[in-house]
């Protein structure tokens, strides 16, 4: 991962549940930093739309850890929060109540936002999503099963900076690539 070397520029991966069609989402994932100097910063964050995102304090996070990120509800309105650093073995779990319209499943790699809108993309090459599953009406389904469709990051005139690839073929998983 490198920056632009004039300003901090970042990318996030993250899962999420809801935002499609409706202005709620839960959401949870990592967030990679450069600043212009080119020091390199990863973190973890969950948030619940509107509310801004929570820094998850105290999980350290390195280049090319793998991370397994977990939303689901528990009951109605509460939800488990999960997110575990597969090769260090931190782990974080959190109760919240949220209202959901579950109107989606996302599994997004994304340029973030801050107060004063986007943040510079960083170069972050390629990031993969695998075991990516969901539960629609009580029945747990891959992202073919789901009918997932792909989304292309672009800039503001259309030009792709992040492509997904093709669904794998046991319907889990895609890589996103930087354009």
């Amino acid at each position: 991962m490198t920056g632009n070397g004039s300003s901090t520029s970042a990318d996030a991966a993250w899962i999420g549940i809801g935002g499609v069609s409706s202005s709620d989402l839960i959401q949870t994932g990592t967030v990679d930093s450069v600043s212009a100097s080119g020091t390199a910063s990863y973190e973890a964050f969950y948030e619940l739309l509107p509310d801004a995102a929570l820094i998850i304090r105290g999980f350290a996070i390195n280049a090319g850890d793998t991370m397994d990120a977990d939303i689901h509800e528990t009951t109605t309105n509460t939800w488990s929060i999960s997110l575990t650093d597969d090769t260090t073995h931190q782990q974080y779990t959190t109760t919240v109540s949220y209202a959901s319209s579950l109107s989606s499943a996302e599994w997004i790699e994304e340029d973030p936002s801050s107060d004063n809108g986007l943040v510079p993309l960083d170069t972050f090459g390629s990031v993969t999503f695998s075991g990516s599953m969901t539960t629609i009406s009580g029945t747990a389904k891959n992202l073919n099963a789901a009918s997932s469709a792909p989304i292309t990051l672009v800039d503001r005139y259309g030009r792709p900076l992040a492509t997904p690839s093709a669904i794998t073929t046991n319907g889990e998983g895609f890589t996103v690539t930087q354009n």
